[in-house]
């Protein structure tokens, strides 16, 4: 009987892999070393991710999702766009935009292995604040916000 999945396991491969992805770039992290610097057996990594490909798709979509838990669990929606961009430059300031994990997403998102499934599962939480963005620059709000460039 096969043993049941550990969170903490997967958790520390997709750590090691931001790590390395970071440091070397996708291609130049082979998954012997993701798996050594993670703490577990090659084969062990692909019992959570059944290829490279597949642990570089599951990769982008825990960014995506902790980033858009950063951006938008704050999100001040009713307070207007002043505080909304506020909230979303203060994310730089925090230093997300600096982050090992901002530095593997830039590289992930032109990554040709990325799926379609894990574009759309990365999008998905960004769906609203791209309808405020769009709404904000038909109404010329950002107009109005230039004094921050």
């Amino acid at each position: 009987m096969a043993r049941p999945k550990s969170e903490d396991k997967r958790n520390a491969i997709l750590d090691a892999a931001t790590r390395l992805f970071a440091e070397r770039g996708l291609t130049a992290a082979p998954t012997s070393e993701i798996s050594k610097q993670a703490g577990v057996a090659e084969g062990t990594l692909f019992t959570y991710f059944k290829t490279k490909d597949d642990l570089i798709n599951a990769l982008y979509r825990e960014i995506k999702l902790e980033l858009a838990d950063a951006m938008m669990s704050d999100f001040p929606e009713e307070e207007g766009w002043y505080q909304a961009a506020t909230c979303l430059g203060s994310l730089c300031e925090l230093g997300h935009c600096e982050s090992q994990a901002a530095q593997v997403l830039a590289q992930l998102t032109v990554s040709e292995v990325l799926t379609k499934e894990s574009r759309d599962a990365g999008s998905a939480p960004f769906v609203e604040s791209k309808v405020m963005i769009r709404d904000a620059i038909e109404q010329r709000v950002f107009r109005m916000m230039s004094r921050w460039n």
